[in-house]
């Protein structure tokens, strides 16, 4: 273990903004809008050629930004970093950063700016465009599996959330509504954008002081069983009637979250971490999926390297950013140069959610002792109202992933805050700010369920395609939006439902363990892998169709390749080590879906291959 106590929070906070802003403007825009995109004002976007008014609609690009961003940032940019502090905070940090800039970053631009060139199609026909029709099948096919693990994970996160804050459940529904006003007052009755932000602004803002006050307490398996009825109907209904709005709407959180975050690292500019920048290059099992008490989970398997991947979901990089900037997001883009803002600023933005509001406020607060100790504070006695005996679990790493973060954001708030109001605030905003942790954490999650269903449905549609000239009727029925949103969200709800109980014989206790600690590596090691097969699809349309050549392409070509090599070792290593350890509905459904979609992974690198060969001739 080795703490670096000379390195206080104002550090971290310059570095990662200073970082973020030079990638944006030279990297970004000096390099992929011009020279790989070459992005033109002129030139018109699906989004007005194949106007429909239900997934094809122009949107200004703010509104865009917004919903795109919160679309893209589920819970994987906050657990993930979360549970990757095992490793201690700067391996983690230096992933994110690094891992956001030179692969997600262009992997989120480029994934948009192909899909607009091709008429807003998914990534997935991209690669048929680019590596032949085998590829869109194989590709859609590894998709939709990738979906429903996506869709697992986060049920299960968003209900334990729920269940461990239920004040974060109150103010999560009732966002529904407030979402659903804001878009019938813009999009039917005339209300400009900003009357009608500033009114659903206000009506949010009351919505969660109430909320502070009234719990919302249904079970685990009762929140599950209402997120899928929820992420059924919302991604069956028109974007604009709940999507776009809820997603515009909530940007504003998800920007004030960060704000904070970066408010809260000022004020406590002159506190040193209480966190060790490294632990181990090896941690134990269960940070990968093993259960507690079993050997797996009692050994040192989780190597940083190669199974990063398999913890951080998303904050560095995320293959889920491909579909929805392909499946969604090119579809609403009005002008070309906003793609920039959207994809590659959007990521950035999202690697900022990982930094500076996950890790940097976990790594100030790892030590509850040294916290107090420092700020004078009654950190021990802020922290029992939530039910955590300090004494007992003396530093934050012994929480949950959600847990982590939501004590960790609510510690850093209350720290900074009382240096200002005075120590006699700290309790009252510490409780405050773990709720709107915690529903920032639901509101990340709410806008990928139902994202993740209509992209799922968007995969399923696109597989069947080939049924279409067969059997009209036949094909009306298997791609009817209602059955291509009930299928993913039921099998993702099988694998979410369970709750396991499991014996931890070294602390002669029985614990009990959420789904997603298990889903968790599965759905991240396929996220990622899906991350690297999409960004070598756009590294071949830059260099097949856009005629990117030298420096430039391999700049693109080689973090990419770097990518697959480290999610496909990491996944078969996984199936190695962990998957014969875990409960037999998770070895048939998680280690089957990982299984598969390695074996489709092998199929679409030997396509790219045969793509590569064939656009040098």
């Amino acid at each position: 273990m080795f703490v670096m106590d000379a390195i206080p929070v104002i550090v971290i906070l310059l570095v990662v903004l200073v970082i973020y802003g030079l990638a944006y403007v030279f990297y970004g825009k000096r390099i992929l809008e011009k020279k790989v995109a070459r992005a033109s004002p002129d030139r018109l976007t699906p989004a007005y050629e194949k106007f429909d008014g239900i997934d094809y609609v122009p949107a200004n690009k703010y509104v865009l930004y917004g919903h795109h961003f919160a679309s893209i940032a589920g819970a994987g940019p906050i657990i993930g970093p979360a549970l990757a502090m095992a490793w201690g905070w700067g391996l983690p940090l230096l992933w994110v950063l690094f891992g956001n800039i030179f692969i997600g970053a262009v992997h989120d631009y480029l994934s948009i700016m192909a899909s607009v060139r091709h008429g807003g199609v998914t990534i997935m026909s991209i690669g048929e465009n680019v590596m032949g029709k085998k590829a869109k099948y194989i590709f859609l096919a590894y998709v939709w599996f990738a979906l429903v693990l996506v869709l697992a994970a986060f049920f299960s996160v968003a209900s334990s959330t729920f269940v461990g804050t239920p004040t974060a459940a109150t103010i999560t529904v009732l966002f529904m509504p407030i979402a659903l006003l804001f878009g019938l007052l813009v999009y039917r009755t005339g209300v400009s954008v900003k009357t009608g932000t500033l009114i659903a602004l206000a009506l949010l803002i009351a919505a969660f002081f109430y909320s502070l006050n009234t719990p919302l307490n249904l079970t685990y398996e009762a929140w599950v069983i209402v997120l899928s009825l929820y992420s059924i109907i919302a991604a069956a209904l028109p974007v604009w009637y709940l999507l776009q709005p809820r997603d515009y709407i909530n940007a504003y959180l998800l920007w004030t979250f960060v704000a904070l975050a970066i408010i809260g690292a000022l004020l406590t500019f002159n506190y040193a971490f209480t966190g060790p920048i490294y632990t181990s290059f090896a941690g134990p099992g269960t940070l990968i999926g093993a259960l507690p008490g079993t050997a797996a989970g009692r050994a040192n398997v989780a190597y940083f390297w190669p199974t990063v991947p398999l913890v951080i979901a998303c904050g560095a990089l995320s293959g889920f950013h491909s579909v929805v900037g392909s499946g969604t997001t090119s579809k609403q883009l009005s002008n070309e140069l906003d793609a920039l803002l959207v994809g590659y600023g959007g990521m950035l933005t999202e690697g900022a959610v990982s930094s500076l509001a996950v890790i940097t406020p976990i790594a100030l607060a790892w030590s509850f002792a040294g916290l107090a100790t420092a700020t004078g504070l009654p950190v021990s006695e802020a922290l029992l109202k939530v039910g955590i005996n300090a004494t007992e679990v003396p530093v934050i790493i012994r929480l949950g992933g959600a847990d982590r973060f939501a004590v960790g954001y609510g510690l850093e708030q209350a720290v900074a805050w009382s240096r200002v109001l005075g120590p006699g605030v700290f309790e009252s905003t510490f409780l405050t700010f773990r709720t709107f942790a915690a529903w920032a954490l639901a509101s990340f999650v709410m806008t990928t369920l139902d994202t993740s269903n209509r992209l799922a449905r968007f995969a399923w549609k696109e597989m069947f395609d080939w049924l279409e000239p067969r059997s009209k009727s036949a094909y009306r029925v298997i791609t009817n939006r209602w059955v291509g949103s009930i299928i993913p969200v039921v099998l993702g709800a099988l694998m979410a439902y369970p709750q396991i109980r499991v014996y931890v014989p070294e602390l002669n206790e029985y614990r009990t363990v959420y789904a997603y600690s298990i889903i968790w590596p599965a759905f991240a090691g396929t996220n990622q892998l899906l991350a690297a097969l999409a960004l070598l699809t756009a590294a071949l349309w830059a260099y097949a169709i856009q005629k990117v050549r030298g420096g430039t392409s391999l700049l693109i070509m080689i973090p990419a390749l770097f990518l697959w090599i480290t999610v496909t070792a990491g996944l078969a290593w996984w199936l190695y080590a962990i998957v014969p350890g875990l409960p037999p509905l998770y070895q048939a459904g998680a280690g089957t879906i990982v299984a598969i979609s390695l074996a489709l992974d092998i199929l679409l690198i030997g396509l790219f291959v045969t793509g590569l060969k064939r656009a040098r001739l």
